[in-house]
């Protein structure tokens, strides 16, 4: 069964909000993903289907490291969500 894991990969050593390495990045399949910069911080915020959380965050981490030259992704934070009572 597949399922909806939400996380945040903090990125290192190469720009990642570059428009060149947006494209790639959307092209590598990070389309579930939105990246930003805070505090001079680059993150990845994903929200990604995958039947664990490990392959979700495996995949996530070889496609921004494969589309981004130089990238290279230091932290993984998972968001998790509360569930819903009732």
């Amino acid at each position: 069964p597949v399922a909806l894991f939400s996380f945040t990969l903090t990125v290192e050593g190469a720009d990642i909000l570059t428009d060149d390495a947006i494209n790639a990045l959307y092209e590598a399949g990070c389309d579930d993903a939105t990246f930003g910069v805070s505090g001079g911080v680059q993150t990845g915020e994903f929200d990604r289907e995958a039947t664990d959380f490990a392959e979700a965050v495996a995949s996530a981490i070889k496609a921004v490291e494969g589309a981004v030259r130089g990238a290279l992704v230091v932290d993984v934070h998972r968001e998790f969500e509360a569930a819903a009572a009732g």
